[in-house]
């Protein structure tokens, strides 16, 4: 199954108009793909769920007559291509949306969002402009609390916002406990599976946003060694 997420930071230009900085690049967006961009973010979207969230949106935003006049399924699937194209909404296959995730910021560099009460309010405020309901808008007004090992991890990705770069690092130091070599495999696994799951954790309470994609991903490096191994 296909997934789709937004990549990107949010931002504005001198005018107040909406861009959206990526991989050092900042990008203007048209009306369909910044509300597109917008629904698609701090979430993981399956492929043929996509039209129908969009449309459901355009419709308490604009009304039912205007919304099904401005969001031809043709005019929004090209619009979604174009955000592929560039580089503003990434697309990865997988068996569920925690899996699709977890191979999406395998491969990230991720930039961590400054918290504020004004922030939370404007996330409020475009929450109710996408129709999520003021019981799902209500929760951006709420201040997450965090474990130990989330502010630890938030740490490090504010330090270094490269994850392959930390998988590497955590892949490395199980691997010089002293156990035996199938032992040792298991530790490593289990290191990389519980620091995804932290991850995932803190891109659910939008705690940082998606910059880019960078191919070539820890765990993609990592099956295609296991693969060779075999």
């Amino acid at each position: 199954m296909k997934w789709y997420t937004a990549i990107g930071c949010k931002g504005e230009d001198g005018e107040g108009q909406l861009l959206v900085k990526t991989d050092n690049q900042e990008k203007v967006l048209t009306e369909m793909e910044t509300m597109l961009w917008a629904a698609l973010t701090w979430t993981i979207c399956a492929e043929n769920r996509i039209y129908s969230q969009m449309y459901r949106v355009l419709c308490i935003t604009f009304g039912k007559e205007r919304a099904t006049e401005w969001a031809d399924e043709e005019d929004f699937l090209f619009c979604l291509r174009r955000l592929k194209k560039r580089g503003l909404v990434a697309e990865c296959e997988g068996e569920n949306k925690e899996e699709a995730l977890q191979f999406l910021l395998s491969k990230s560099v991720v930039v961590p969002v400054v918290d504020s009460f004004s922030g939370r309010v404007r996330e409020f405020a475009e929450n109710l402009v996408l129709g999520k309901g003021i019981k799902a808008a209500m929760r951006a007004l709420k201040k997450p609390v965090f474990t130990y090992e989330e502010l630890r991890v938030l740490q490090q990705i504010s330090r270094n916002g490269y994850i392959p770069d930390h998988l590497a690092s955590l892949n490395e130091q199980a691997g010089n406990v002293l156990l035996s070599a199938e032992e040792k495999k298991k530790v490593q696994d289990q290191v990389g599976v519980e620091f995804m799951q932290i991850l995932i954790s803190l891109y659910q309470k939008k705690q940082f946003v998606i910059s880019y994609i960078k191919e070539g991903g820890f765990l993609e490096e990592k099956k295609q060694m296991e693969n060779m191994a075999v």
